[in-house]
Formats: structure tokens, sequence, C-alpha cells
């Protein structure tokens, strides 16, 4: 009985730990990153709606979290999705979620920095709930690297500079929808 009581209370203490340390490694995130909102399907919806978002156009979400949005655009829209995450329990969730919908093989993530990482040389639309200041460092790379047309979808942030092409307000959150410019 002593064993088994002892066993039971390290178990519990290792999970404690665990739970502690998972916490504590999101925090961390959040500091040197974005944290982590998961976007509800009802708005990532409407975003991909926005952008017209047809069957089997490449969907990019940079901060991708548990894979919601990419999981909206491959499930619901027919699209192939690309997502880029620095956490790796988040990484995990999404890599998770797309193998239990069925959709793994349209649907795959980078584990790390986006900024240090190869983006993929197309994609016909980006979508992103990131914070202004990385919006705005991220606007002249997406210039130079996708051609006109390439639509940028944006849940409540703006980016500084691109010409909007319309925006929403969905419940409490508002929708950007840009396209890169022609070269000037």
């Amino acid at each position: 009985m002593t064993t088994l009581f002892l066993a039971l209370l390290i178990f519990v203490q290792l999970i404690f730990l665990a739970v502690i340390l998972l916490v504590l490694s999101f925090l961390i995130f959040a500091l040197i990153g974005v944290p982590w909102v998961p976007t509800r399907s009802k708005i990532g919806r409407r975003m991909y709606e926005m952008v017209a978002l047809k069957p089997g156009e490449i969907v990019m979400d940079l901060g991708c979290g548990d894979g919601s949005l990419l999981l909206t655009a491959v499930k619901e829209f027919g699209a192939k999705g690309i997502g880029y995450e620095m956490h790796p329990v988040l990484c995990w969730m999404a890599r998770l979620r797309a193998r239990l919908a069925g959709v793994s093989s349209r649907m795959e993530i980078h584990c790390g920095d986006f900024f240090k990482k190869p983006l993929p040389p197309h994609v016909d639309v980006i979508a992103c709930y990131l914070f202004p200041q990385v919006q705005a460092k991220l606007e002249p790379k997406f210039i130079a690297m996708y051609p006109p047309g390439t639509r940028i979808v944006s849940r409540t942030f703006r980016y500084p500079h691109l010409p909007l092409v319309h925006s929403e307000h969905v419940g409490s959150e508002m929708i950007y929808f840009y396209r890169i410019p022609e070269a000037k």
C-alpha cells in the first residue's frame, strides 16, 4: 500500500510539474513572440470567403498556432495549407489536428521562427493574425517575394502600407483584405 501511494504521489507531482512547464513555455513564447489566440471557425470562414479562396489554392498561415485557421481553409475550401509556428507544443497540436481531420496530406506545419525559415516560393493567400510591428516587418518581404495579386487576409491588425481591398466587422473582430500591388 505504501509503495502504491508513493508511486501515485510521484505521478501526481510529475503531472503537476508538466503542467507548470507547459504554462511557463507558453508565457515565455508569448513574451518573445505573439501569444497564441486561436481563430474561431466563423471568423476563419469569413476571412477565406472575403479573399474568394478556391479549391487547390495554397494558403500560408504565419504563426498558425494549433492550425485552426489552416484547418478551415483545407477542410471547408479544399485548399492546401502551409503553416509556420514557433511553439513546439502548438506545432504538435496542429499536426495532430490535421491527422485527426484526415487532411494531413494537404496541410504541412513547419516548426520554428518564420523569419529564419525559407517561405514557399508560391502561395495564393497569406493569412495572419500577428501584431502590427510583425506585419510591418513582413510587408516588404511579401512584396519582394510574391507576385502582384497575391491575396493577404489579416485578422484584427492592419498592414501599414499595403493597399486595402476590403475590410469588415465579423462580430467584434475586424478582417482586412489586401492584394500585393504592381511594382512601382
